[in-house]
């Protein structure tokens, strides 16, 4: 068969040679058998090399016909940008089939596709009041690529009883740069290591202060940050004073996400658990089990943990937690407020994949989940811990 192959992947990384080299060595295993022809008439399909391209590919993918098909690999977060893409397309009401897996099982579903179809979700209850008064500010807008994560703040309110605060970036900065007494329960010179300084920890601390400021300011239980902007201005990460905030009480949810920091804040009053707000990496449907990671957690759901850089860019500090084996609820929120995914499942594993997120695990799950890749509702799920799904259907579902 014949493929037109169009590649999208993110310009933060400055080693692009390491793209060029994991793309090339997928494509050999991809067409092992030498019966796929990569030619520009052939089929047109979105190769996701990495996370970060789903505005990219928002602003090119009228010029190509429907149904649109999204290839997405167990690594670089891929299989992120591809779901928050395939949300997108399904709110828009556009046709898409996800293609996901090992190179084999690309290569197979490749040579045998069928149209996607969109699975339901579970409805949400309109007169759901949980977070009545409670006010979450949203820093410096979400970000770029999570273009079917927009929220109606009006119906956020109606719905949920809350407020969200917008709270513009240069606020944080000014609380950055100000940033003085740096009040922690927590030590952290005993992780420091040849990837993260003293100078780095410091940078990260003011971060965590800045944040903490701007809630105390504004009275807010929570809050989401456009974090990968302080990647340009202090080459340096929010992801240990997400984590830290989290540990405190707060909700703490990186890249602005809102349904995302909506969801950890549904756990956190009905259930009084913190949540660890990860990108699906790759999703096996046959055998139910997925990777999950993300460089920040909250640090009272760890076990231990430990420092290295940010993974997409490698700055700053990223947390490399490990987490107890056993139960877990996977979780979201939809950005409509209408619906929500929720599956239930168990850790079976701490992984230390280099072409993920700092913090890796393998979850197993007890049910049928090809609606996670079929019917996806952002590139952003939650992970809790305990078996709570009986319970959030029980309070969320209609």
């Amino acid at each position: 068969m014949k493929i037109n192959f169009i590649y999208l992947r993110s310009k933060i990384s400055t080693d692009q040679r390491f793209y060029d080299k994991e793309k090339n060595e997928f494509l050999a295993k991809l067409n092992i058998n030498n019966d796929i022809v990569f030619a520009k008439d052939g089929m047109n399909v979105f190769f996701i090399e990495t996370g970060g391209t789903e505005e990219e590919f928002r602003e090119i993918y009228k010029d190509y016909k429907e149904p649109y098909y999204l290839l997405a690999t167990n690594a670089n977060n891929s299989l992120p940008a591809s779901l928050e893409i395939a949300s997108f397309l399904s709110k828009n009401n556009k046709k898409f089939v996800l293609i996901h897996g090992t190179p084999e099982e690309i290569h197979d579903e490749l040579t045998s596709l069928n149209e996607n179809k969109r699975l339901s979700q579970y409805s949400l209850n309109k007169d759901f009041k949980l977070l009545e008064n409670k006010r979450y500010g949203v820093i410096g807008k979400p970000s770029n690529w999570l273009i079917s994560s927009d929220v109606d703040y009006k119906k956020a309110k109606e719905k949920f009883g809350l407020e969200l605060v917008d709270i513009e970036f240069e606020e944080f900065k000014n609380e950055i740069d100000n940033a003085k007494d740096i009040v922690s329960d927590v030590t952290f010179e005993h992780l420091l290591n040849e990837k993260v300084s003293r100078e780095v920890l410091d940078g990260a601390l003011k971060i965590y202060s800045a944040l903490r400021s701007i809630i105390v300011k504004h009275d807010l239980d929570g809050i989401t940050v456009r974090c990968f902007d302080l990647l340009g201005t202090y080459h340096n990460t929010s992801c240990l004073a997400l984590a830290m905030l989290n540990k405190d009480g707060y909700i703490a949810a990186c890249e602005g996400d809102i349904p995302a920091m909506l969801t950890m804040a549904v756990v956190r009053e009905a259930f009084h658990k913190s949540s660890f707000q990860v990108n699906p990496s790759y999703v096996n449907v046959k055998d139910r089990y997925g990777y999950f990671a993300h460089c920040t957690l909250p640090l009272d759901m760890c076990l231990d943990y430990k420092f290295d850089t940010h993974f997409e860019s490698g700055l700053g500090i990223g947390i490399v937690g490990r987490l107890n084996l056993g139960k877990v609820t996977i979780f979201k929120v939809g950005s409509s407020l209408d619906e929500f995914e929720c599956y239930s499942g168990k850790i079976s594993a701490n992984l230390h994949k280099n072409n993920l997120c700092r913090t890796q695990v393998k979850v197993e799950f007890d049910e049928e989940i090809s609606s996670l890749l079929s019917s996806p509702l952002g590139n952003h799920l939650l992970i809790v811990i305990g078996d709570l799904k009986e319970k959030i259907l029980a309070l969320l579902s209609k």
